[in-house]
C-alpha cells in the first residue's frame, strides 16, 4: 500500500500541514524538536489508532486546541481509501471515507504500518514490559482481533486483582477460571507470531551481520509448570494460579499470566542482552524489523509502509547501507526523520521526496528523480 496525501491538524505542535509523498521515499529534514516526529507518529495513528510512543490523547492535541485531526489517502490493490482519526481529550474516533468505523475490523488493516525508532534499540537491555509492548503491537498489526482479546485479558485481570488487594476469596475462583482461559488465548496468539518471526529472524540477522551466528527470540512464560504435556495450556495457568493465591493474596496482584511473561534475545544460545555487543544488539533490532515488515507483507499481500524515526543516528554506516539496501528491494514506502540529508545512504536511490521541517511547518517537498 501506499499513502498518497496526508493532513494534519492542531497535533502536536503541528498547527496545519498537508503533505503529497513520494510513493517510495520521503525524507523529513530538521533540527531536534521541530516536528518530524510529530508527524510519522500522526501517522501512526492512522494505522493503528494509538501512538508509538504511548502519548495520552491530552499530549496528541496542540495547546489550547480542543481536538486534533489526522487524515490520509492511501491505495492498496488499485483501491483508494480516505481514512481518519479524530482525537478529543476523551476518546478517539475513527473514520473510514468520511464515515465513521462502526467496528474495530472495519478500521484496521486499511493502513497498515511499522515503525522503527531508537527506543527499539533499548528493548535488548529495556525492562520486560517494553518487550511486551513490542509484541502486542506487532501481533496487533496482523491480527486485528488480538486488540479485543488483549483488553478483555486486561479487565478481567483489573478485576481480579482488586479482590485480591481486598484479601477477598468468594468469587476469587471464578475469576481465577476466566483469567485462565483469556491468558491461554492471548499467549497463543503470542507464541504463534513468535515462532514464526524466529525463523525470518534467522535470515534476514546473517545477511546483515555477515557472518554465521545464529539469532532466536522465544516466548518466555513464568510460573507455569509446562513439564505435564497432557495438560492443556489453559489448564496449566489455572494451576499456577491456584498454587499463587497465598503469595498473591499478600502481594495484592496476580503473579501469573501474559503480564509477566517476557520474550528473550539470543544469540548462539547466549542471551544478547549479557553476551551481545552494540553492534550485534543494533544488528538483531534491525533485523528483528525486517523480519516484522516480511511477516506483514505476506500477511496482508503487500508491504506495510515503514516509518524510520531518527534511526541514522542509532545505525553505522554499514548497517544502514544494509537497511537501506533491503528498503529497496521491498519496493515500499519509507518515512525517513533525519536532521541532515548526508546521514543517509541514498546510493542507489532514484525517486525520493524531501521535506523540510521548522517548527512544526512542512515546506513545500522537492522531488529528487535520477
Amino acid at each position: 500500500m501506499k499513502i498518497s496525501r496526508i493532513q494534519i491538524h492542531s497535533f502536536r505542535n503541528i498547527t496545519r500541514a498537508d503533505l503529497r509523498p513520494s510513493e517510495r521515499f520521503n525524507i523529513l529534514i530538521g533540527n531536534n524538536a521541530q516536528g518530524k516526529t510529530n508527524l510519522l507518529e500522526a501517522m501512526y495513528l492512522l494505522g493503528t489508532m494509538k501512538s508509538f510512543r504511548m502519548a495520552r490523547n491530552c499530549e496528541l492535541i496542540t495547546y489550547d486546541s480542543p481536538c486534533s485531526h489526522v487524515k490520509g489517502w492511501g491505495i492498496r490493490d488499485g483501491v483508494e481509501r480516505e481514512i481518519s482519526v479524530t482525537i478529543t481529550h476523551s476518546g478517539k474516533k475513527a473514520f473510514i471515507d468520511g464515515k465513521p468505523a462502526l467496528r474495530l475490523s472495519d478500521f484496521f488493516g486499511n493502513f497498515n504500518m511499522v515503525v522503527f525508532s531508537p527506543e527499539d534499540i533499548s528493548m535488548v537491555r529495556g525492562l520486560p514490559e517494553v518487550r511486551r509492548r513490542f509484541l502486542d503491537r506487532a501481533v496487533f498489526s496482523i491480527d486485528p482481533g488480538y486488540l479485543t482479546l488483549h483488553h478483555e485479558y486486561s479487565r478481567i485481570l483489573k478485576n481480579r486483582n482488586a479482590l485480591l488487594k481486598q484479601g477477598i476469596r468468594d468469587g476469587l475462583s471464578a475469576w481465577t477460571d476466566k483469567l485462565a482461559d483469556s491468558a491461554s488465548r492471548v499467549i497463543e496468539k503470542r507464541t504463534v507470531f513468535i515462532r514464526e518471526l524466529d525463523a525470518l529472524l534467522r535470515d534476514f540477522y546473517s545477511s546483515i551481520a555477515g557472518a554465521k551466528q545464529e539469532a532466536a527470540i522465544t516466548y518466555r512464560t513464568r510460573c507455569i509448570d509446562f513439564s505435564n504435556d497432557t495438560d492443556s495450556l489453559r489448564q496449566r495457568i489455572r494451576h499456577s494460579l491456584e498454587r499463587s493465591i497465598p503469595d498473591e493474596i499478600r502481594r495484592g496482584t496476580t503473579l501469573t499470566g501474559p503480564h509477566r511473561d517476557d520474550i528473550e534475545f539470543s544469540l548462539n544460545g547466549k542471551p544478547l542482552n549479557h553476551h551481545g555487543s552494540q553492534g550485534e544488539q543494533r544488528s538483531f533490532i534491525l533485523a528483528l524489523k525486517m523480519a516484522e515488515i516480511e511477516y506483514m507483507k505476506v500477511r496482508w499481500g503487500n508491504p506495510p509502509v515503514l516509518l524510520l524515526d531518527d534511526m541514522t543516528s542509532e545505525l553505522d554506516r554499514e548497517r544502514n547501507k544494509n537497511l537501506m539496501n533491503f528498503l529497496k528491494e521491498k519496493e515500499m514506502q519509507v518515512f525517513i526523520s533525519t536532521t541532515g540529508l548526508e546521514n543517509i545512504n541514498l546510493s542507489g536511490i532514484t525517486n525520493y521526496s524531501t521535506f523540510p521541517v521548522c517548527n512544526g511547518k512542512f515546506f513545500t517537498e522537492v522531488a529528487h528523480v535520477r
